[in-house]
Protein backbone atom coordinates (compact mmCIF):
# COMPACT_ATOMS: atom_id res chain seq x y z
CA UNK A 1 0.00 0.00 0.00
CA UNK A 2 1.29 3.44 -0.83
CA UNK A 3 1.79 6.12 1.79
CA UNK A 4 -1.11 8.44 0.73
CA UNK A 5 -3.60 5.54 0.77
CA UNK A 6 -2.35 4.41 4.17
CA UNK A 7 -2.72 7.91 5.64
CA UNK A 8 -6.28 8.09 4.25
CA UNK A 9 -7.16 4.80 5.92
CA UNK A 10 -5.73 6.02 9.25
CA UNK A 11 -7.75 9.24 9.04
CA UNK A 12 -10.93 7.29 8.32
CA UNK A 13 -10.24 4.93 11.21
CA UNK A 14 -9.47 7.76 13.63
CA UNK A 15 -12.59 9.72 12.68
CA UNK A 16 -15.16 6.92 13.13
CA UNK A 17 -15.97 3.98 15.32
CA UNK A 18 -14.80 5.46 18.65
CA UNK A 19 -17.98 5.06 20.68
CA UNK A 20 -19.12 2.06 22.65
CA UNK A 21 -21.70 -0.27 21.10
CA UNK A 22 -24.34 0.61 23.72
CA UNK A 23 -23.94 4.35 23.22
CA UNK A 24 -24.20 3.84 19.50
CA UNK A 25 -27.49 1.95 19.91
CA UNK A 26 -28.99 4.49 22.32
CA UNK A 27 -28.08 7.55 20.29
CA UNK A 28 -30.50 8.23 17.44
CA UNK A 29 -28.91 8.25 14.01
CA UNK A 30 -29.04 11.53 12.14
CA UNK A 31 -29.62 10.93 8.43
CA UNK A 32 -27.25 13.72 7.39
CA UNK A 33 -24.34 12.67 9.58
CA UNK A 34 -24.87 8.96 9.02
CA UNK A 35 -24.63 9.40 5.27
CA UNK A 36 -21.23 11.07 5.57
CA UNK A 37 -19.67 8.53 7.96
CA UNK A 38 -17.18 5.98 6.63
CA UNK A 39 -16.91 2.45 8.00
CA UNK A 40 -13.17 1.96 8.87
CA UNK A 41 -13.45 -1.79 8.23
CA UNK A 42 -14.79 -1.21 4.73
CA UNK A 43 -12.04 1.37 4.03
CA UNK A 44 -9.40 -1.11 5.21
CA UNK A 45 -10.80 -3.95 3.09
CA UNK A 46 -10.96 -1.63 0.06
CA UNK A 47 -7.34 -0.48 0.46
CA UNK A 48 -6.17 -4.05 1.19
CA UNK A 49 -7.37 -5.18 -2.24
CA UNK A 50 -10.83 -6.57 -1.47
CA UNK A 51 -13.22 -3.97 -2.84
CA UNK A 52 -15.95 -6.53 -3.36
CA UNK A 53 -16.54 -7.38 0.31
CA UNK A 54 -19.47 -5.79 2.10
CA UNK A 55 -20.34 -5.37 5.74
CA UNK A 56 -22.21 -8.68 5.82
CA UNK A 57 -19.08 -10.89 5.24
CA UNK A 58 -16.76 -12.32 7.87
CA UNK A 59 -14.84 -9.57 9.78
CA UNK A 60 -11.32 -9.77 11.03
CA UNK A 61 -11.09 -11.93 14.10
CA UNK A 62 -14.92 -12.37 14.23
CA UNK A 63 -16.86 -15.55 14.85
CA UNK A 64 -18.14 -15.76 11.29
CA UNK A 65 -21.84 -15.52 12.25
CA UNK A 66 -24.00 -13.58 9.82
CA UNK A 67 -25.70 -10.42 10.93
CA UNK A 68 -29.20 -10.94 12.23
CA UNK A 69 -32.00 -9.57 10.09
CA UNK A 70 -33.88 -6.53 11.22
CA UNK A 71 -36.89 -6.98 13.50
CA UNK A 72 -40.43 -6.80 12.25
CA UNK A 73 -40.98 -3.38 13.76
CA UNK A 74 -37.99 -1.74 12.12
CA UNK A 75 -38.01 -2.69 8.44
CA UNK A 76 -35.01 -1.53 6.38
CA UNK A 77 -32.78 -0.83 9.46
CA UNK A 78 -29.83 -2.84 10.84
CA UNK A 79 -27.63 -2.68 13.94
CA UNK A 80 -24.46 -3.91 12.22
CA UNK A 81 -22.77 -0.56 12.81
CA UNK A 82 -22.78 -1.13 16.57
CA UNK A 83 -19.82 -3.51 16.42
CA UNK A 84 -17.29 -1.17 14.77
CA UNK A 85 -13.56 -2.14 14.90
CA UNK A 86 -10.78 -0.29 16.71
CA UNK A 87 -10.16 3.33 15.83
CA UNK A 88 -6.53 2.82 14.65
CA UNK A 89 -5.71 -0.80 13.71
CA UNK A 90 -2.26 -2.05 14.65
CA UNK A 91 -1.73 -3.36 11.13
CA UNK A 92 -2.08 0.14 9.70
CA UNK A 93 0.39 1.55 12.21
CA UNK A 94 2.97 -1.13 11.48
CA UNK A 95 2.63 -0.61 7.75
CA UNK A 96 2.92 3.16 8.18
CA UNK A 97 6.16 2.71 10.16
CA UNK A 98 7.63 0.52 7.42
CA UNK A 99 6.71 3.04 4.74
CA UNK A 100 8.18 5.93 6.71
CA UNK A 101 11.44 4.03 7.27
CA UNK A 102 11.69 3.24 3.57
CA UNK A 103 11.04 6.87 2.65
CA UNK A 104 13.70 8.10 5.08
CA UNK A 105 16.22 5.62 3.66
CA UNK A 106 15.49 6.78 0.12
CA UNK A 107 15.99 10.42 1.16
CA UNK A 108 19.36 9.58 2.76
CA UNK A 109 20.46 7.69 -0.34
CA UNK A 110 19.45 10.58 -2.60
CA UNK A 111 21.35 13.03 -0.39
CA UNK A 112 24.51 10.92 -0.50
CA UNK A 113 24.20 10.65 -4.29
CA UNK A 114 23.98 14.42 -4.67
CA UNK A 115 27.07 14.86 -2.47
CA UNK A 116 28.99 12.38 -4.64
CA UNK A 117 27.92 14.28 -7.77
CA UNK A 118 29.12 17.54 -6.25
CA UNK A 119 32.44 15.98 -5.23
CA UNK A 120 32.93 14.49 -8.71
CA UNK A 121 32.18 17.88 -10.28
CA UNK A 122 34.63 19.54 -7.92
CA UNK A 123 37.35 17.00 -8.74
CA UNK A 124 36.75 17.53 -12.49
CA UNK A 125 37.44 21.28 -12.06
CA UNK A 126 40.74 21.06 -10.21
CA UNK A 127 43.27 23.87 -10.50
CA UNK A 128 46.01 23.54 -13.13
CA UNK A 129 49.22 23.06 -11.14
CA UNK A 130 51.81 23.84 -13.82
CA UNK A 131 51.48 25.81 -17.07
CA UNK A 132 53.00 28.73 -18.96
CA UNK A 133 52.89 30.56 -22.28
CA UNK A 134 55.65 32.91 -23.42
CA UNK A 135 56.83 34.65 -26.61
CA UNK A 136 60.20 35.66 -28.05
CA UNK A 137 61.07 39.22 -27.14
CA UNK A 138 63.05 40.09 -30.30
CA UNK A 139 64.12 38.62 -33.63
CA UNK A 140 66.59 35.75 -33.35
CA UNK A 141 69.14 35.16 -36.13
CA UNK A 142 69.83 31.56 -37.12
CA UNK A 143 72.90 31.24 -39.32
CA UNK A 144 73.30 28.52 -41.92
CA UNK A 145 74.32 25.08 -40.69
CA UNK A 146 73.50 26.11 -37.13
CA UNK A 147 72.08 24.27 -34.10
CA UNK A 148 70.55 26.79 -31.68
CA UNK A 149 68.65 26.68 -28.38
CA UNK A 150 66.07 29.48 -28.22
CA UNK A 151 65.92 31.95 -25.35
CA UNK A 152 65.03 35.56 -24.54
CA UNK A 153 61.30 35.04 -23.97
CA UNK A 154 58.77 37.19 -22.16
CA UNK A 155 55.21 36.75 -20.84
CA UNK A 156 52.67 39.20 -22.31
CA UNK A 157 50.65 41.13 -19.75
CA UNK A 158 47.37 39.77 -21.07
CA UNK A 159 48.60 36.19 -20.58
CA UNK A 160 50.04 36.47 -17.05
CA UNK A 161 46.94 34.76 -15.66
CA UNK A 162 47.80 31.66 -17.69
CA UNK A 163 51.09 31.01 -15.85
CA UNK A 164 50.85 28.42 -13.06
CA UNK A 165 53.71 27.33 -10.85
CA UNK A 166 57.46 28.03 -11.01
CA UNK A 167 60.15 26.63 -13.28
CA UNK A 168 60.23 28.93 -16.33
CA UNK A 169 63.52 30.71 -17.08
CA UNK A 170 62.67 33.39 -19.63
CA UNK A 171 66.32 34.22 -20.36
CA UNK A 172 67.56 30.71 -21.15
CA UNK A 173 64.20 29.50 -22.49
CA UNK A 174 64.33 26.37 -20.31
CA UNK A 175 61.26 25.19 -18.42
CA UNK A 176 62.01 23.04 -15.35
CA UNK A 177 59.13 20.76 -14.39
CA UNK A 178 57.99 21.44 -10.80
CA UNK A 179 56.08 18.14 -10.72
CA UNK A 180 56.61 14.78 -12.38
CA UNK A 181 53.95 14.04 -14.96
CA UNK A 182 52.79 14.23 -18.55
CA UNK A 183 53.14 17.67 -20.14
CA UNK A 184 51.72 18.99 -23.38
CA UNK A 185 54.40 21.19 -24.97
CA UNK A 186 54.06 23.35 -28.06
CA UNK A 187 56.10 25.88 -30.00
CA UNK A 188 55.18 27.95 -33.06
CA UNK A 189 57.98 29.82 -34.86
CA UNK A 190 57.52 32.50 -37.52
CA UNK A 191 60.47 32.25 -39.93
CA UNK A 192 61.74 34.84 -42.41
CA UNK A 193 64.48 34.39 -44.99
CA UNK A 194 67.32 36.88 -44.62
CA UNK A 195 68.47 36.77 -48.25
CA UNK A 196 66.41 37.39 -51.40
CA UNK A 197 65.57 34.30 -53.38
CA UNK A 198 67.66 35.34 -56.42
CA UNK A 199 70.87 35.54 -54.38
CA UNK A 200 70.40 32.24 -52.59
CA UNK A 201 72.01 29.10 -53.88
CA UNK A 202 69.24 26.56 -53.61
CA UNK A 203 70.15 23.11 -52.44
CA UNK A 204 67.85 20.15 -52.55
CA UNK A 205 67.33 18.56 -49.15
CA UNK A 206 67.75 21.83 -47.24
CA UNK A 207 65.42 21.75 -44.30
CA UNK A 208 64.64 23.38 -41.00
CA UNK A 209 64.02 21.26 -37.92
CA UNK A 210 62.32 22.53 -34.76
CA UNK A 211 62.57 20.31 -31.68
CA UNK A 212 61.47 20.36 -28.04
CA UNK A 213 64.05 18.35 -26.11
CA UNK A 214 64.49 17.11 -22.54
CA UNK A 215 67.67 18.10 -20.69
CA UNK A 216 68.99 19.73 -23.90
CA UNK A 217 69.80 16.27 -25.26
CA UNK A 218 67.71 15.52 -28.32
CA UNK A 219 69.66 12.47 -29.49
CA UNK A 220 69.35 10.33 -26.37
CA UNK A 221 66.19 11.60 -24.66
CA UNK A 222 62.58 11.72 -25.77
CA UNK A 223 61.79 14.78 -27.86
CA UNK A 224 59.22 16.33 -30.20
CA UNK A 225 60.18 17.29 -33.75
CA UNK A 226 58.77 19.07 -36.80
CA UNK A 227 60.52 19.44 -40.19
CA UNK A 228 59.99 21.99 -42.99
CA UNK A 229 61.54 21.71 -46.45
CA UNK A 230 63.05 25.10 -47.26
CA UNK A 231 63.04 24.83 -51.06
CA UNK A 232 59.23 24.68 -51.02
CA UNK A 233 58.82 27.50 -48.49
CA UNK A 234 58.23 31.15 -49.21
CA UNK A 235 59.92 34.24 -47.85
CA UNK A 236 57.81 33.98 -44.71
CA UNK A 237 56.52 30.73 -43.24
CA UNK A 238 55.48 29.18 -39.94
CA UNK A 239 56.50 25.88 -38.39
CA UNK A 240 54.84 24.30 -35.35
CA UNK A 241 55.84 21.41 -33.11
CA UNK A 242 53.52 20.03 -30.43
CA UNK A 243 53.05 16.84 -28.44
CA UNK A 244 53.25 15.21 -25.02
CA UNK A 245 56.36 14.35 -23.00
CA UNK A 246 56.85 12.83 -19.56
CA UNK A 247 59.07 14.99 -17.36
CA UNK A 248 60.52 14.03 -14.01
CA UNK A 249 60.51 16.72 -11.35
CA UNK A 250 63.60 18.85 -11.96
CA UNK A 251 64.01 17.98 -15.64
CA UNK A 252 63.86 20.86 -18.10
CA UNK A 253 62.51 21.19 -21.65
CA UNK A 254 63.50 23.78 -24.26
CA UNK A 255 63.15 24.60 -27.97
CA UNK A 256 65.93 23.92 -30.49
CA UNK A 257 66.32 24.96 -34.13
CA UNK A 258 68.45 23.03 -36.62
CA UNK A 259 69.07 24.99 -39.83
CA UNK A 260 70.64 22.68 -42.42
CA UNK A 261 70.27 25.18 -45.26
CA UNK A 262 73.08 27.20 -46.77
CA UNK A 263 71.34 30.51 -46.02
CA UNK A 264 70.59 32.31 -42.75
CA UNK A 265 67.09 32.58 -41.29
CA UNK A 266 65.39 34.84 -38.78
CA UNK A 267 62.95 33.76 -36.09
CA UNK A 268 60.61 36.71 -35.72
CA UNK A 269 59.54 38.18 -32.40
CA UNK A 270 56.23 36.90 -31.12
CA UNK A 271 57.05 33.24 -31.74
CA UNK A 272 55.78 31.25 -28.76
CA UNK A 273 56.55 28.38 -26.41
CA UNK A 274 54.01 26.85 -23.99
CA UNK A 275 53.38 23.85 -21.74
CA UNK A 276 50.57 22.47 -19.56
CA UNK A 277 50.71 19.68 -16.99
CA UNK A 278 48.11 17.07 -17.98
CA UNK A 279 48.46 14.69 -15.05
CA UNK A 280 50.78 12.47 -13.07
Amino acid sequence: MRLPELCLALLCAAGTGTEAPRAARERPLAPERGAARVDPRQAWMLLAGSPGRDSGERGRGGSGAPTAPAGPGTPGKSTAGAGAGPAVPEELLRELQLLLRGTAKMCRTAGEGSKEDESSKGSAQRRVEAAFHCRTRADIAVEQKTWLELGQFYIPEKEEMFQRGPGLNLTSGQYTAPLAGFYTLSSTLHIARREPRRKRQGCRGSRLRVLICVQSCCQHNSHLESVSQLESSGELFTITVTGTLYLQAGQHASVFVDNTAGSPLTIQSGSDFSAVLLGV
